[in-house]
């Protein structure tokens, strides 16, 4: 099983004015995807998710860029950079899709609710 992972950006809180800078990233909203290249019985791949925060340090004058100049590459940049434990992440989410693949545990409706009288 092989997956690969994505982020999403799902907002920025920033300062609005932080040592004489606009519109200051503090911490980022995010959102890993898995998606495996394993397919359930509709031929749909298996995913999983996990969201979360993270704060990142407030960048010097010399750093900084302007908000409109951020780009997602950018933003995950700073996420790979900071304390964040990615590989963490990525085992959760691993894991998470060998469980919908190989499933240790099923809950099933009761028999005797299926049976007509």
């Amino acid at each position: 099983m092989t997956n690969t992972y994505s982020w999403a950006i799902n907002a920025l809180d920033t300062y609005p004015i932080k040592d004489s800078l606009s519109d200051v990233v503090y911490n980022i909203h995010w959102s890993m995807i898995a998606t495996s290249d394993q397919t359930d019985v509709n031929g749909n791949p298996y995913t999983a998710s996990s969201i979360g925060t993270q704060i990142v340090a407030v960048p010097d004058a010399d750093g900084f860029i302007a908000f409109d100049d951020l780009t997602q590459e950018i933003v995950e940049g700073w996420l790979e950079a900071s304390e964040l434990d990615v590989d963490s992440i990525k085992a959760n989410l691993d894991a998470q899709i060998e469980e919908k693949i190989t499933p240790k545990s099923v809950t099933r409706v009761i028999p005797w609710e299926n049976k007509t009288i």
